[in-house]
């Protein structure tokens, strides 16, 4: 981001399609046992966020590509991060 390169927005899609296929396999094995315990809930809040971020990934691919600018990358990675700040709190705070 200093440096001023721009992401490469095709590997960031392709990457970004193949993770979310594999986390929302992963989101549909635990979501069934998410009740049955705090480690279980934990796994569904970390599965969800990253199914979230895989579609913040793959947004931020697209609109890099239409604008030509590497500014939707910086504002979604921003947004990501944050979920998983929020998301990690949740997770500590579970009884």
């Amino acid at each position: 981001m200093l440096a001023g390169s721009s992401p490469d927005e095709l590997a960031m899609i392709g990457i970004s399609v193949l993770a979310l296929a594999a986390n929302v396999w992963c989101l549909t094995l635990i979501s069934g046992h998410r009740d049955k315990g705090v480690h279980m809930r934990a796994s569904y809040i970390f599965s969800a966020n990253d199914v979230l971020a895989n579609l913040g990934v793959i947004l931020a691919g697209v609109l890099v590509t239409w604008s030509g600018s590497p500014l939707p990358d910086w504002i979604i990675g921003g947004l990501i991060g944050t979920m998983v700040l929020i998301g990690s709190i949740r997770i500590l705070r579970l009884r």
